[in-house]
């Protein structure tokens, strides 16, 4: 009788305290919950890079986090937990154009002051030629590109020190606002993944994947085997469209390279096997070696890379999409690839944007159809590339010119896992 009784008290107070609780504001209940289940893992750190721009002198002060949680934005947004924030960063210049700095991943603790990061510390910084769009720009993916005639960037220090989640939230709510938007970073992403942020699709969407094509030199055993895939009717710049003799291509060199454990890039500079090529989560690369940020003890050299787009890139195409239909139902030709080499003067950058997603229904097809071509320079032809847009296999992965050269595809992606802004 007496347990009775007790099991009844117990559980008229669960079902008080259910009561209780249901009456209680939403807000307070998850404020409750929240607070009493909140435990920050993030790691937090500022990175502090120091330019120019067109001769005029600039300072970036970023307080970055990693694996942060309860965040808010000024745009009244929130979200639970970000991988990198801001991934990316970067201010409105005096001409319109906009700056923006990737952010390494430093979670690891890793410091200028501890060794973690590299004195010489170089991140991946972009040019976009519109900083309300911020949809297209050039990427500065090596030195190379400070030393280009082209390039309006003067890179002076990077470094990288420890911070704190009140610095971290001091600098989201009273620092400088990003000119990118979380709307712009996520409008690459599809429909599900935008709805689950609670956004709105921007288009055209933040340029966030930089394509290139990194340029070797090929010694006299490469060419043997790049002559052998050498049609007869081949121009100057030619590829290898037939995807059987493509991979049987990439295998072959990639052997000779390993076994010479080397390549060379289009200046004469040789290289490890494999080596030339990291994601910006490491920094840029340096022509003449940079340790890896976050990766003590490596030394990596950049590879020659020279920018490279599409006409199907979305800053290209009308806003509204009604304009870009009709854009569509006249389109005579698509450009899938241009690569800007220009003697040399574009060595070390990438063009940095995202691309046009083919239309739907009937006119997808008849847009796939369409004839394309794979230029150089903007004129010159490649031979054998593919001649339509779409259908999976409208890319050359190689380029040759003659058999001197080879000009292989890269991309550099700015997002990172779970990345914000």
């Amino acid at each position: 009788m007496r347990a009775r009784t007790a099991v009844a008290v117990v559980g008229g107070l669960i079902l008080l305290a259910l009561a209780w609780l249901a009456a209680m504001p939403h807000a307070a209940r998850q404020l409750s919950f929240t607070k009493d289940a909140y435990v920050d893992r993030g790691t937090y750190f500022r990175l502090k890079v120091d330019f120019a721009y067109k001769g005029e002198q600039q300072h970036y002060d970023i307080v970055v986090g990693c694996n942060v949680l309860n965040i808010h934005y000024k745009d009244s947004s929130s979200t639970y937990e970000a991988g990198l924030i801001p991934t990316v960063w970067g201010q409105g210049m005096s001409d319109g154009k906009a700056v923006v700095v990737r952010a390494p991943d430093a979670c690891r603790g890793d410091t200028t002051a501890n060794g973690g990061v590299p004195a010489d510390f170089l991140p991946v910084m972009v040019v976009y030629d519109n900083a309300d769009t911020v949809a297209f720009g050039m990427g500065y993916m090596t030195d190379d590109a400070y030393r280009s005639p082209k390039s309006v960037l003067r890179f002076d220090k990077a470094t990288v020190e420890r911070a704190t989640r009140a610095e971290f939230d001091a600098f989201r709510g009273n620092g400088p606002q990003n000119v990118i938007t979380r709307s712009q970073y996520h409008s690459a992403q599809n429909g599900y993944q935008l709805a689950l942020l609670g956004l709105a699709r921007t288009y055209p969407a933040f340029g966030r994947s930089c394509s290139a094509f990194s340029r070797w030199k090929l010694t006299e055993s490469e060419r043997e085997i790049v002559r052998k895939y050498r049609p007869a009717n081949a121009a100057r710049y030619w590829t290898i469209s037939d995807t059987a003799a493509r991979a049987a291509y990439a295998n072959e060199i990639r052997e000779a390279r390993k076994k010479a454990k080397k390549q060379t890039r289009d200046d004469d500079l040789i290289l490890g096997f494999n080596e030339g090529f990291w994601q910006p989560d490491f920094g840029a690369l340096r022509r003449d070696g940079v340790q890896l940020a976050g990766l003590r003890g490596s030394t990596e050299r950049a590879a020659a890379f020279y920018p490279a787009d599409t006409s199907m890139r979305q800053d290209k195409w009308p806003v509204e999409r009604t304009a870009r239909i009709a854009a569509y139902e006249v389109l005579q030709s698509v450009n899938t690839t241009n690569i800007d080499i220009d003697g040399g003067r574009n060595r070390g950058f990438a063009y940095c944007y995202s691309g046009e997603a083919p239309p739907r229904g009937a006119l997808k097809d008849k847009v796939w159809a369409l004839p394309a071509v794979t230029t150089v320079d903007g004129q010159e032809l490649v031979t054998g590339a593919p001649e339509h847009w779409g259908f999976g296999f409208d890319r050359a992965l190689f380029v040759f010119d003659n058999d001197e050269y080879v000009l292989e595809r890269v991309l550099f992606n700015l997002e990172s896992t779970r990345g914000d802004v």
